[in-house]
């Protein structure tokens, strides 16, 4: 099909890991839909791999927030060497990024497409999406499809794609624990108070230890690091470090050899569940179940809410 005849939609999220993984039902919504279309996925430049294997994007390009693409000058930049300037059909400007809106206007994008309300939004943006009193995120995402069709959004499950049969590290780890059963844990999220108590950590490695258990333990940056070395220096060294190790497509494939993930809320636990690994999902701050805890008739997944202690949890993976 020829460029000029094909409907190109820009999805432009420009937050962080799971912010962009939670914007795949939108993506599946567009193909049922427009199936002949093209989805391009802007995104800031460290989760380029959040975008890249999801299930229905076929184009991925870069803003560098911090580095080339930053302030007026580097916007512009990106705008004039952007390849689908002035091809765009439509642009959804996804948690109402000023930075997002601007650049769907500088690109040309025929209908720009916004749930915010402020001021800027509503002078650069032709179409404002209410939230329909959708509460989940992934909901309130996928529902911007309506702002095009007219009807809401299908309840479709976010798909992240993976070969682990490609990826020489899953590759070397399943060659490793052969025939071992692997539970994956992740403890640390962007805000302290998401994150689990470091004592929790030890009796849920070593809980899995005494069954004869193997546990990955994921993560990326300094606190993440920190975090590996206050378990090592607490005596509790039973585990298979993969911080700051892997890459986030990388980690989606190592994951493919867990029988389940346990993780606090953060991206890594969305990742788990949206390559269909059975995934317990602890959330420390309560009041975020509502907007971003996964719908559990879509995944293979548990909620925590109440009970934190280790043996509820391990349990809980145990029953996945």
């Amino acid at each position: 099909m020829n460029i000029k005849e094909q409907k190109i939609f820009l999805i432009i999220n420009l937050s962080y890991f799971g912010d962009v993984l939670l914007t795949n039902v939108l993506c599946r919504n567009i193909k049922l839909e427009y199936p002949d279309s093209k989805i391009v996925f802007l995104v800031n430049k460290p989760f380029y791999e959040a975008a890249r294997y999801q299930e229905g994007v076929d184009d991925v390009i870069v803003m560098d927030k911090r580095g080339q693409h930053k302030g007026l000058m580097g916007l512009l930049k990106f705008v004039f060497k952007c390849p689908y300037r002035g091809k765009i059909y439509a642009a959804f400007i996804m948690y109402g990024n000023d930075r997002g809106v601007l650049a769907s206007f500088l690109l040309g994008a025929r209908y720009r497409i916004s749930g915010s309300n402020s001021t800027v939004k509503y002078l650069l943006t032709n179409i404002h999406q209410e939230t329909d009193g959708l509460k989940r995120m992934s909901d309130i995402n996928a529902n911007f499809i309506k702002s095009l069709t007219g009807k809401r959004a299908k309840l479709l499950p976010v798909k992240y794609l993976t070969s682990p049969e490609s990826c020489e590290l899953t590759q070397n780890l399943k060659r490793e624990f052969k025939n071992k059963t692997i539970i994956g844990l992740c403890c640390v999220s962007k805000q302290k108070s998401k994150d689990m108590p470091v004592e929790t950590a030890i009796q849920l490695i070593k809980l899995a230890n005494q069954d004869n258990k193997i546990v990955f333990l994921f993560g990326a940056g300094a606190a993440c690091r920190d975090y590996a070395d206050e378990l090592k220096k607490r005596g509790c060294v039973n585990f298979i470090d993969l911080t700051n190790i892997t890459s986030i497509y990388q980690l989606a494939n190592v994951m493919t050899l867990c029988k389940s993930v346990i993780s606090v809320d953060t991206g890594t636990m969305h990742l788990a569940y949206s390559i269909g690994r059975a995934t317990v999902c602890v959330f420390y701050r309560t009041n975020m179940i509502e907007k971003w805890a996964p719908d559990d008739s879509l995944y293979k997944t548990t909620v925590i809410a109440d009970d934190f202690s280790a043996e509820n949890i391990y349990s809980k993976a145990n029953e996945q």
